[in-house]
């Protein structure tokens, strides 16, 4: 697909996005970033927001289901933790234990 504001195009497809000004390349990569440089180079304009907003609105989604986890955590009881036993100490050997030895 082919997006234009100004004097900016910008190809996206295929999980790729290519971002120009003019004849001159500014970005070439993965299009959630090509998407967010964009919007960096048009100063967050209205129209480019608009255009992107499907796309937009999907990358809000897990910063939603994290605020979500961290409130249904926050709820949870906390779960009594006892202490661990420390282990006994072994005694350490200078040589090698032989069959008669006890």
């Amino acid at each position: 697909m082919l997006y234009k504001y100004e004097d900016y195009v910008f190809i996206y497809g295929c999980g790729k996005g290519k971002l120009y000004r003019g004849n001159h390349l500014l970005f070439k990569g993965n299009s959630q970033s090509a998407i967010s440089q964009f919007l960096h180079e048009t100063n967050n304009a209205l129209e480019v927001r608009q255009m992107f907003s499907k796309q937009l609105g999907q990358r809000e989604n897990p910063k939603k289901k994290e605020e979500r986890k961290s409130k249904y955590e926050e709820t949870k009881k906390p779960k009594k933790q006892e202490p661990k036993p420390e282990p006994a100490e072994k005694t350490k050997r200078s040589k090698t234990k032989t069959p008669w030895d006890d």
